[in-house]
């Protein structure tokens, strides 16, 4: 987990997360960062700042058109590189020689001139790229047009998995009664697919050149990862389903649907997967029904040993075995200690044993683990 205790505003305003919580405020984020305000409320003030000026900036944004938001990114890029400048300047010279206006306590001016400007920066990229990755991707005409180009199209009428090797060298793991479409050779930073049906894919990793799965309802990307996405046309739902990495599906419904203007995008981490309902094109983020433990055999294949350990060590445990969030309360678990060897049981058996020694209950929202408790004796 980051370690927000280290933050100052900009750094917050850079974070995805926080960000999230502010705009959207799900009951899983809410029950995070209210609960990591009251450990550390020396650092209430500056959470509470740089919310409102993530509300501000938002709301100025909702009346600027791209053109104007792309000048405004322009002139405070300007602006950012002048005020480094006169700031490297006056830490170069004498005070006599420093502007007038920079005053007894210029270093102070200039930082948070510093901070407003990169935070407009940071801020403008964030839903500049949210905005558009919001709407639907990619339209079913042009899907069409994909179909009709020269692709190449594999279909799987066999009882078992195919596998289909991508020019990249990226592999898929066709499922029966599927088929996938992809080009000969995929143009420079860009990797895309067509799929219909089922199929896990290893993507081969290109920070450089996104790799985008389409199907008929939502668009999967990633830049490096393993992952499922099972989209029968027959299904009520499309499911994508995260192995390794961090994957980002969008909903992109079909044109004779209205596409929902809310949660029409999730990012997906390792155990989690998203489920879109046709009907009503929402999406819905959980945990898979049994979270596998990630990394190298050798270290996963050892069982965690605890001899009277704060729980809270053995929360982070789960967690970097996971790649799952636990949230939880610190200050009233602190008292809380755990004996015990944890070997392949399953991640919920886990926790059950964990919560039952601990009197403590966990549920699963939004993909994260949150643990409901009380102070230990």
């Amino acid at each position: 987990m980051q370690d927000y205790a280290r933050y100052d505003i900009k750094d917050f305003l850079a974070d995805e997360a926080f960000c999230r919580w502010v705009l959207h405020e799900k009951p899983a984020d809410n029950a995070f960062w209210e609960n990591w305000i009251r450990n550390n409320p020396d650092r209430a003030s500056i959470v509470k700042h740089a919310k409102e000026l993530i509300a501000e900036i938002h709301h100025a944004q909702n009346y600027l058109s791209e053109e104007e938001l792309q000048h405004e990114l322009y002139r405070l890029t300007a602006a950012r590189k002048s005020a480094t400048e006169a700031q490297e300047y006056a830490e170069q010279t004498n005070d006599e020689y420093k502007p007038h206006w920079f005053g007894a306590n210029w270093a102070n001016r200039m930082s948070v001139i510093l901070v407003a400007l990169t935070c407009f920066v940071v801020l403008f990229y964030f839903y500049s790229n949210y905005s558009k990755t919001s709407k639907p991707q990619i339209s079913q005409q042009t899907l069409q047009d994909k179909k009709d180009e020269k692709w190449i199209e594999v279909r799987n009428d066999q009882t078992s998995i195919k596998v289909v090797s991508l020019p990249d060298g990226s592999s898929v793991r066709l499922s029966p009664e599927s088929k996938i479409s992809y080009p000969a050779v995929f143009v420079q930073n860009e990797r895309e697919v067509l799929l219909n049906g089922e199929a896990f894919f290893e993507v081969v990793k290109n920070p450089e050149s996104p790799f985008k799965v389409y199907t008929n309802d939502v668009v999967t990307t990633v830049l490096g990862t393993s992952f499922t996405v099972k989209a029968f046309d027959q299904d009520k739902d499309v499911r994508v389903v995260v192995k390794t990495g961090r994957v980002t599906v969008a909903a992109n419904p079909p044109q004779n649907k209205t596409p929902q203007p809310e949660k029409n995008e999730l990012v997906l981490l390792p155990n989690q997967q998203v489920v879109y309902h046709r009907d009503d094109q929402k999406m819905k983020r959980s945990l898979i029904e049994n979270p596998a433990q990630i990394g190298p055999p050798d270290i996963t294949s050892q069982n965690l040993i605890f001899d009277n350990a704060p729980v809270a060590k053995v929360f982070e445990s789960l967690q970097k075995r996971y790649e799952v969030q636990i949230i939880y309360d610190a200050d009233l678990m602190a008292g809380c200690e755990l004996t015990a060897e944890l070997g392949q049981e399953p991640l919920f058996e886990k926790l059950g044993m964990i919560c039952k020694a601990i009197q403590a209950r966990y549920e699963v929202i939004d993909g994260q683990i949150v643990i409901h408790g009380s102070a230990c004796k």
